[in-house]
């Protein structure tokens, strides 16, 4: 070999080695969704509420914080919480609401426990506007003490409290799908298991039982989705099955809804024929049967989905159901939106929420900017 096609060579394989840093720097750059968030808007806001008489706004004789102040007072009840950001460039998107599930919060679609991005701030990047809100009787939206004080007081029996629980971490352990069993990842796992205390940090009491019939939170959903000027809705586990109620009780703004592992409720004819006129996308995560305790349940909750999604289909409805490890995502817990693949996942989302609703809607009724141009 000569000494000039020795240097060809070299300098052949030095471009090779050059593009090939220059496509992975490209991919980096792409995979790199940080830097600044230039908002049009943000803020909070309450949706929906009731003003009723109690006898019981505190548990004391001597009323509220033992100044003196009546027991007997009128109070607001069953309303929502809401936090909000519209990025610059949402004019042309559908905004998306995201609810949380049993003993969490919003806080499940922001930061990941360990610290990554969740899909709260990613669909912003994506030009989505998101509405947060705290389920009624859930963290920043309160609940109604009543009944608690009333018991306390001794105008009702122990019997009337209701059930107020939690889960631990054994428990969610099994439930969430984080391993087999507790604290055994599965060899898979997406979920990042070492970040648990932080996630547990996200856990509070579900005080659904001091609700009315319906869930307020259905009505209030509803509601929102109008104020957003239409939005697709996204429930999660508990809440899994609440954007189709929202639409069941008014579907006038509702484009889109998501069900993300949760459970969905048998409907009468009539109600089908409403929810097929609203793309659906349902979507579980993996490991449904790997926990001793609730693979049961999982397995129940997909054969309802599935016959949901054929009874919306057979009515002429837009249905999809998804399990993860069929479209190559595998290892992913009850809590997909918060695994180490969740933007993986949220693309998938974005994706089907680009091909199959409508992006039309009118502008927002809520907001500081309400009235500002959409452009």
């Amino acid at each position: 070999m000569t000494q000039k096609t020795l240097a060809l060579k070299i300098g052949a394989a030095a471009l090779l080695a050059s593009a090939l840093a220059l496509t992975t720097s490209a991919q980096a750059a792409n995979n790199n969704i940080g830097g600044p968030l230039i908002l049009k808007d943000q803020g909070s806001f309450f949706v929906g509420g009731d003003t009723e008489f109690s006898d019981a706004i505190s548990g004391q004789t001597s009323g509220p914080g033992g100044f003196g102040y009546s027991n007997s007072d009128y109070i607001k009840v069953n309303q929502m919480y809401v936090q909000f950001q519209v990025p610059m460039k949402s004019a042309r998107n559908i905004p998306i609401v995201l609810l949380h599930g049993c003993c969490l919060t919003a806080k499940t679609w922001e930061d990941t426990p360990d610290g990554r991005m969740g899909w709260a701030e990613y669909f912003l990047r994506n030009n989505h506007a998101v509405y947060l809100p705290d389920q009624s009787s859930r963290a920043r939206s309160g609940f109604d003490a009543t009944t608690i004080n009333e018991v306390k007081l001794g105008q009702k029996p122990a019997t009337a409290l209701p059930n107020v629980f939690l889960f631990g971490r054994v428990s969610a352990w099994d439930l969430f799908r984080f391993g087999p069993a507790y604290p055994t990842p599965f060899a898979d796992e997406q979920f990042p298991v070492e970040s648990l205390s932080d996630f547990g940090n996200q856990v509070i009491p579900d005080l659904n039982a001091t609700l009315p019939t319906p869930n307020p939170t259905y009505q209030n959903m509803a509601n929102l989705a109008i104020l957003a000027g239409g939005a697709v809705l996204v429930g999660h586990s508990e809440s899994g099955f609440f954007p189709e109620q929202a639409a069941l009780v008014n579907s006038s703004a509702v484009k889109g809804v998501i069900s993300i592992e949760g459970v969905c409720s048998p409907l009468n004819g009539a109600q089908i024929k409403t929810l097929a006129k609203i793309p659906t996308l349902i979507m579980f995560g993996d490991h449904l049967t790997g926990s001793p305790i609730s693979a049961s349940l999982w397995s129940s909750a997909l054969q309802g989905c599935q016959t949901f999604v054929q009874q919306l289909k057979a009515a002429g409805g837009k249905a999809t159901l998804v399990q993860l490890p069929q479209i190559g995502l595998h290892g992913n817990s009850h809590m997909l939106m918060q695994d180490r693949n969740n933007l993986e996942i949220a693309d998938y989302v974005l994706d089907w929420i680009d091909k199959n609703v409508k992006q039309n809607h009118g502008r927002a009724l809520v907001g500081k900017n309400r009235n500002a141009s959409d452009n």
